[in-house]
């Protein structure tokens, strides 16, 4: 990483200032960071797609953080995606500088950038929302991506699994797709790294599955 990068640089679009939801278990603050190199039929912010300067300052986040202290456990760094920023592992380093643990979601998709940010105590997630999303030969019509990248978010998978952070993987299905119809050979995969798998059913979606609303993330 450039030591011209900081947290300043990470792309933020929103900001929720407590939540229950993101990481089980803890309150947390959460930041979307915007940009994201998946187009998933069921991604219910697809404003955060595009990459593109945030609207949010690192500063208001640590500003939030540091007022809130004694009420929230954690930040929690979703997206879009947060792997594709070069400035997310000085934002975890300086969240940890501040006290906070961190949790990360991610779909995986860049298992190189993964495994530097697990390397270093410094940058490695308290705990991580792996989004499999499914076995590699379905992913490429649902999530937009290629059969390569499809086998990396397996490779994710195993980084994770052996760093021994804490970590909740899960998947996103809805009737009559493939993704629902493969589901048990799915968690039989998953299980085989020893980790088991969370499912989450696609909201507000067609029965092919694309997402027929639009969700603006929250900015405090």
């Amino acid at each position: 990483m450039s030591a011209s990068i900081s947290a300043n640089d990470l792309p933020i679009a929103g900001l929720i200032p407590f939540s229950a939801t993101d990481w089980p278990g803890r309150l947390t603050a959460t930041v979307f960071t915007q940009g994201c190199p998946l187009r998933c039929t069921y991604c219910h912010n697809p404003q955060l797609q595009q990459f593109r300067p945030g609207t949010v300052s690192w500063h208001e986040v640590t500003q939030l953080i540091d007022a809130r202290r004694g009420l929230l456990d954690a930040l929690v760094i979703s997206g879009g995606e947060p792997v594709s920023s070069p400035a997310l592992p000085a934002a975890i380093r300086a969240a940890h500088a501040l006290g906070f643990p961190v949790g990360l979601h991610t779909s995986g998709y860049a298992p190189h950038r993964l495994r530097r940010l697990l390397a270093d105590p410094e940058t490695r997630p308290d705990w991580i929302g792996l989004d499999i999303k499914g076995l590699p030969l379905d992913l490429p019509p649902v999530v937009g991506c290629t059969p390569r990248v499809a086998e990396a978010m397996w490779e994710s998978l195993a980084a994770v699994v052996a760093s021994g952070v804490e970590t909740q993987v899960r998947t996103t299905v809805w009737p009559g797709s493939a993704l629902e119809a493969h589901l048990p050979y799915l968690q039989e995969r998953v299980a085989d790294y020893g980790a088991s798998l969370v499912v989450q059913s696609a909201r507000g979606c067609d029965a092919s599955g694309f997402y027929l609303n639009k969700t603006v993330v929250s900015r405090a």
